[in-house]
């Protein structure tokens, strides 16, 4: 199985050592796909849709995709916000995302 997954990551806020924020992470979308090809195909889409999207600040653009995507491993475009907790990205993957991150507690 193969998964494309759409990410946001949302602040944390940890109080300790004067208090500080992280990122943590959310899986708004997550599709799964029985062959590389279609998850593939599908990934390249959402991609091409999120470089649009964040056309407007290049530098803040990681792109995973390169040297192409590999069966074996997994590839992802992500967006690094000016803020902690407002990036987000588009991964594909062998191993399905967790659908929410680490929260701490109060």
């Amino acid at each position: 199985m193969f998964y494309v997954s759409f990410i946001k990551e949302y602040p944390i806020y940890e109080p300790a050592e004067g208090g500080y924020y992280y990122p943590g992470e959310t899986v708004q979308a997550c599709r799964e796909f029985a062959t590389w090809k279609k998850a593939n195909k599908c990934f390249q889409r959402f991609r091409k849709e999120f470089l649009e999207r964040h056309e407007d600040e290049p530098e803040r653009i990681n792109d995973y995709v390169c040297g192409g995507i590999g069966k074996s491993g997994g590839s992802a475009v992500s967006y690094c916000s000016r803020y902690i907790g407002e990036g987000e990205r588009v991964e594909i993957s062998k191993t399905k995302p967790q659908d929410h991150g680490y929260e701490p507690y109060c």
